[in-house]
C-alpha cells in the first residue's frame, strides 16, 4: 500500500496484541471456599435463631467482589452456572445476596500500612442542592399552604 508515495510497513504483532487484550479481561474465579463450605455454615447456624444460613460468608464476600461488575441477577446466573457446573453445592436467589450483602460490615485493615494510595469516585454525586439553595435564597414555596 502506497502512502504519499512511500511503501508503509504495518510491524504491529495483531495476534499478539488479540492475545493480550484477552488476558487482560480474564477473571480468576478463587473457589477455595467451596471446600469448607459445610462446615463454614454449620459454624454460623450454631445458636442462630431463625432461618439457618444456607451459605456461607466467604461466598457472600465472593459474591460481593462480583457485585462491582454485575448486577444482582447477574450474581444469580453465574453461582447457578457454578452449581450447575457442579463447582458450588447450591446458589441462592438474588434477593438473598441483597441481604446478605448489605448486612455486611466493611473491613479494612490498614494497621501494617505507612502509606496508601486513595481514590474516590464520584459518579452519581449531585455537584448542587437546587431545591435546598432555592429556599434559602427564596423561601420555601409550600411553607405557607397548610393541609387541613
Amino acid at each position: 500500500m502506497s502512502r504519499w508515495g512511500k511503501h508503509f510497513k504495518d510491524g504491529r504483532n495483531w495476534p499478539g496484541y488479540n492475545e493480550e487484550l484477552v488476558i487482560r479481561s480474564t477473571f480468576l474465579f478463587n473457589l477455595d471456599f467451596v471446600q469448607q463450605w459445610d462446615q463454614e455454615v454449620t459454624n454460623m447456624n450454631r445458636g442462630k435463631r431463625g432461618s439457618p444460613y444456607l451459605f456461607p460468608e466467604s461466598f457472600m464476600k465472593f459474591m460481593m467482589m462480583w457485585k462491582q461488575f454485575l448486577d444482582y441477577r447477574a450474581l444469580e446466573g453465574m453461582a447457578r452456572s457454578l452449581a450447575d457446573m457442579k463447582k458450588i453445592p447450591q446458589y441462592g436467589y438474588y434477593t438473598t445476596v441483597w441481604h446478605r450483602i448489605h448486612d455486611m460490615k466493611p473491613t479494612l485493615d490498614i494497621s501494617d500500612l505507612r502509606y496508601a494510595d486513595l481514590g474516590t469516585d464520584g459518579t452519581g454525586l449531585k455537584t448542587n442542592n437546587a431545591r435546598s439553595y432555592r429556599i434559602m435564597k427564596y423561601g420555601d414555596p409550600d411553607s405557607g399552604r397548610r393541609l387541613g
